[in-house]
């Protein structure tokens, strides 16, 4: 059961991320507004947080036996972290391109 519900709360995390970078996109696309890409980046990001850590406590129990092949885990918790880490990283990108340049008087990409 443990080893179900650490599959479902995975694959939940990467349906956050998956719809965090499509928002991200969007906003890079600038086919929403930057704003409203954020709003919606923040609370799946937050989601996909919580669900990477319930996957991790779950595959870890209290008695130390991990219910997976060690490798297998360390694959599977270093692409989401990946995953994250480069979501992070669009949005740094995208805050530095639309949000600063247009506090400073240039426009770097065209309309905002």
């Amino acid at each position: 059961m443990r080893k179900a519900l650490a599959g479902i709360c995975y694959l939940i995390m990467l349906g956050c991320d998956g719809a965090a970078a499509y928002f991200t996109y969007r906003a890079y696309a600038m086919k929403i507004s930057y704003d409203f890409g954020l709003l919606v980046f923040v609370p799946l990001f937050i989601g996909s947080y919580w669900f990477s850590t319930f996957f991790s406590m779950l595959i870890h129990p209290r008695n130390g036996k991990l219910l997976m092949n060690r490798t297998a885990f360390n694959l599977l918790y270093w692409l989401s972290t990946l995953l994250s880490l480069a979501l992070l990283g669009a949005w740094a990108y995208l805050f530095i391109d639309r949000s600063l340049y247009v506090n400073f008087g240039t426009e770097s990409s065209g309309k905002i």
